[in-house]
């Protein structure tokens, strides 16, 4: 067993970044994997929500905080022999030494992003460093691609993205998920009780969250 790894950056806070990475996290886990959490994030978001859960209803994925590793890709190797993922929840900047390091390393690195344009001209640096990552993946010898995708994260039910936002997204250059990921109350009520929407009533964040879960594990099996 070697764990596939998936970090969640981008430098915009307010991105539904961790809301993101735990609900994958436990989707993942429902599909009867082995799934561990890295909590990057110096605001411990990930952490504080797994501790939210009951004693007889865990949160289905161990959560472990590397929040201030300089060197979290050589950390992180103790965790790779023994889950099937690693999901990394990375702190909200383009300038930390955590992001470089996690994203020599991983496998994935999915970038939520909102799709209006002030929120997505405040994303262009991520573009950057996920280019400079790939130029220093090759530099060191590193075979394995890093794959890149944006997943369309906060949309408003009923709102059509404007002109201006889906030629910016174009303009990243990098591959967008077909799921979307839409701003509902239950994103929010699952931070404060340990869970993930698979475990309320709401059929329709259900529904987003198992698609895309299938279209990152069909990344990863178009890789073998």
């Amino acid at each position: 067993m070697t764990a596939k790894i998936i970090a969640l950056a981008n430098q915009k806070g307010g991105c539904g970044k961790t809301t993101l990475a735990m609900n994958l996290a436990g989707s993942l886990a429902k599909n009867n994997a082995k799934v561990l959490v890295i909590d990057g994030d110096p605001q411990g978001t990930a952490t504080r929500w797994a501790s939210n859960a009951d004693d007889d209803a865990l949160f289905p994925c161990a959560v472990v905080s590397l929040s201030g590793s300089e060197k979290p890709n050589k950390e992180i190797k103790k965790f790779v022999d023994d889950y099937d993922y690693i999901v990394v929840d990375c702190p909200p900047s383009v300038d930390s030494r955590f992001n470089d390091s996690i994203l020599l390393v991983a496998d994935l690195a999915i970038i939520p992003i909102v799709p209006s344009p002030a929120d997505l001209y405040a994303t262009v640096g991520i573009k950057d460093l996920i280019n400079d990552v790939i130029e220093a993946r090759e530099d060191r010898g590193i075979d394995e691609p890093l794959n890149t995708r944006l997943v369309l994260n906060m949309c408003q039910s009923g709102v059509s993205m404007t002109s201006e936002a889906d030629e910016a997204i174009q303009a990243f250059g990098i591959q967008k998920c077909n799921t979307q990921i839409h701003l509902r109350t239950v994103y929010r009520q699952v931070i404060l009780n340990g869970k993930t929407v698979l475990d309320m009533k709401d059929e329709k964040a259900q529904s987003e969250i198992t698609r895309l879960t299938k279209e990152v594990t069909t990344i990863f099996n178009k890789d073998k």
